[in-house]
């Protein structure tokens, strides 16, 4: 007979420990509830365990069952799992916060157990892209792959932008452009007509501070082409457009439009990629017309309530977003959505309804399945509950499987021969 899982906890210098005879609560949207054994997986390599500051763990101690009201466990921290790259979260981690405590910082939060003495996480897995591997970044000859990169291109101020985010945000994309391989990032707006409730580049000063400072300059279209055709060498590289340092990149869709334009007319390898809010139809268009080949957008959901009161868009609606796939999709560009999904959100009836209906009516190819990296708190503040029951992630992603077949499910972006066409 399988162990029972325990209740992990946690003092505020990290030392943890489990609690016999503790069953844990997992969160789904506001919900506390036992999770179920096939919400577990045992934690896979590069799982990062954390305390939550100022947070009690929630759970059911001996002669306590669902549906008691958990019990907070006084004197300790509540702790949650930060999940390797191709893990998708399913629960929240359960705990009370105390009185006046701040917002936790910008980290996807994971529901996570022990079982004999093993860290357990709600997850599932998602991706097996073996070019995400955690081993293959932060080589130690970076440094000297990036100074060899910024003599090549003396003065070039993308690369310098980019030794900052593969030096101190560890940003796997920037690194790429230095390694000379696989997806690389190229940055071009500092400004956006967006303000995300959990924006990693920017937020106002009585909010958690942003994980990575945003980048204040635009580059030259020079500074974007040398950068790119440098990097696209074979057909898994990706030139990527819009990165985590940057705002909204289709407020410099002329500047876009013409680098791709150059780059194309120089070389055919490669695909060239952009990450957008799709706020911009008519600077989409010009980014189309110029080579694009692949497009992802960024939503936390497919309805226009919940998208709006995250989003909160400057100058754009949710319509603007659904032509910008259209348009895409019409002139045979590949699409992926960047789904940051929550649960207890995303995965009520109507969104999943929806979200099939988006991805078949509009042809959608890929969906990105990505952890929101917020304070569960912080989001249902902003975000409003739906109604119903939660379905489970799970349910969500075998909910796709089913109703959009064509359909490749993922994390990350991949290069235009990998997106699967319907026959």
């Amino acid at each position: 007979m399988a162990a029972p899982f325990r209740v992990v906890a946690s003092d505020d210098q990290g030392k943890m420990w489990d609690l016999r005879g503790w069953t844990p609560a997992v969160r789904t949207g506001t919900d506390h509830r036992p999770a179920s054994e096939q919400d577990w997986i045992e934690a896979p390599q590069g799982t990062r365990l954390q305390f939550l500051e100022g947070r009690q763990p929630l759970g059911w101690p001996k002669g306590s069952v669902y549906p008691e009201a958990a019990t907070p466990l006084d004197g300790a921290l509540a702790v949650a799992a930060q999940l390797p790259s191709g893990y998708t979260r399913t629960l929240l981690p359960s705990y009370v916060r105390s009185d006046g405590r701040p917002y936790l910082p910008f980290f996807g939060y994971t529901a996570v157990a022990f079982r004999d003495g093993k860290p357990w996480v709600a997850a599932l897995q998602s991706d097996s892209n073996p070019h995400w591997l955690p081993k293959d970044y932060g080589p130690p000859d970076l440094a000297k792959r990036i100074a060899k990169h910024k003599e090549r291109f003396p003065g070039n101020r993308v690369l310098d932008q980019l030794e900052i985010c593969s030096k101190e945000y560890g940003c796997y994309n920037a690194q790429n452009i230095f390694l000379g391989r696989w997806e690389g990032a190229v940055p071009v707006s500092p400004a956006c007509n967006a303000e995300c409730v959990g924006c990693i580049s920017l937020q106002p000063e009585d909010k958690p501070a942003s994980p990575q400072q945003r980048f204040v300059f635009v580059p030259t279209e020079q500074e974007i082409v040398e950068v790119g055709l440098a990097h696209l060498k074979d057909r898994d590289s990706i030139y990527s457009f819009g990165q985590g340092c940057e705002g909204e990149p289709l407020l410099q869709a002329k500047l876009i439009a013409k680098a791709v334009r150059s780059l194309r007319e120089q070389t055919s390898v490669g695909t060239i990629h952009l990450n957008t809010n799709a706020s911009k139809p008519d600077g989409l268009k010009l980014v189309l017309e110029a080579g694009l080949d692949s497009l992802r957008v960024s939503l936390n959901s497919v309805l226009e309530e919940p998208y709006t009161a995250y989003y909160q868009p400057r100058g754009y609606t949710f319509a603007d977003v659904v032509e910008c796939v259209r348009r895409a999709r019409s002139h045979g560009v590949a699409v992926s959505l960047n789904y940051l999904h929550m649960p207890g959100w995303n995965d009520r009836e109507a969104e999943v309804d929806a979200l099939v209906d988006f991805v078949n009516r509009l042809d959608v190819q890929m969906i990105q399945m990505r952890t929101l990296n917020i304070d569960p708190d912080m989001y249902v503040q902003a975000v409003p509950m739906p109604a119903g029951p939660a379905l489970g992630i799970g349910t969500l992603v075998a909910r796709l499987k089913k109703d959009c077949p064509h359909l490749l499910i993922g994390n990350h972006t991949v290069p235009k021969y990998r997106y699967p066409s319907r026959a």
